[in-house]
């Protein structure tokens, strides 16, 4: 049976959405998800942000790249979030350029979703952070991150 926007509208509507079972409409859900990405409501782009990452589709990564370039930093931070729920390859694809967002507030989601297999790339990004970005709170959680990266 196919999803219509409604139900994926409805899904989201609450406050404090179940994504589980709002992840069950499945891969039919993704464009009316894509399209709500891009909506003018910031609050239910970034609901669908998340969702999107919790549909296991290989479109799922390709959404979460365009909502990590939103010009809001609520859908970037729910795009770095909804990172952690992919497969590595694809997370540090995500996560790369946010890491290096404008938002303190996004660059910390990211950094917290990092993981354990990251790319050399996104290895590299977070070791750089950890000597220079400009906050010394991110500064302190990348190295934190990059030190869980070399031991692994």
């Amino acid at each position: 049976m196919p999803v219509t926007m409604e139900q994926v509208r409805a899904a989201l509507t609450p406050e404090e959405p179940d994504y589980e079972q709002a992840a069950q409409l499945g891969p039919e859900a993704l464009p009316h998800l894509e399209g709500l990405v891009g909506e003018t409501d910031a609050l239910l782009a970034s609901k669908a942000t998340y969702l999107v990452s919790l549909i296991e589709d290989p479109h799922s990564a390709n959404i979460l790249r365009r909502a990590a370039a939103s010009d809001r930093a609520q859908v970037r931070a729910a795009a770095a979030g909804g990172a952690s729920n992919l497969s590595p390859s694809a997370a540090s694809d995500v996560l790369e350029p946010l890491l290096n967002d404008r938002d303190v507030s996004v660059r910390k989601v990211a950094l917290k979703s990092v993981p354990e297999e990251a790319s050399s790339g996104l290895q590299a990004t977070v070791q750089s952070l950890s000597e220079a970005d400009s906050n010394p709170a991110i500064r302190k959680l990348s190295s934190r991150v990059a030190d869980r990266l070399r031991r692994d």
